[in-house]
């Protein structure tokens, strides 16, 4: 493989494929550590990408909370802010 596709490793998934790995990596922690390229803000653990229109983030937080954001248009910033916007709406709904 080459082109716009190496700077994520040359992989491509579905959204649903994602998440299951999202699950499987920092909620129920069956992978072993994220990478270094796993970003930490706080308590919450989050990575992102884009390549051209196309962008996901995905976030999770000790509690098990995660969300996993993927838009085929528009600002890769914008898709970081509302994957955080929802992460913070449920944090705040759980704690009551």
């Amino acid at each position: 493989m080459d082109g716009a596709i190496l700077p994520a490793g040359g992989l491509w998934a579905t959204p649903r494929a994602a998440a299951r790995l999202v699950v499987a990596l920092l909620v129920e922690r069956k992978l072993g550590e994220p990478t270094p390229f796993w970003q930490i803000a706080g308590p919450l653990r989050w990575h992102n990408g884009a390549t051209r229109d196309a962008s996901v983030f995905t976030g999770a937080l000790p509690d098990g909370t995660w969300v996993l954001i993927h838009r085929l248009s528009g600002n890769a910033e914008r898709t970081d802010e509302l994957g955080i916007a929802l992460l913070t709406k449920i944090a705040e709904e759980k704690a009551g």
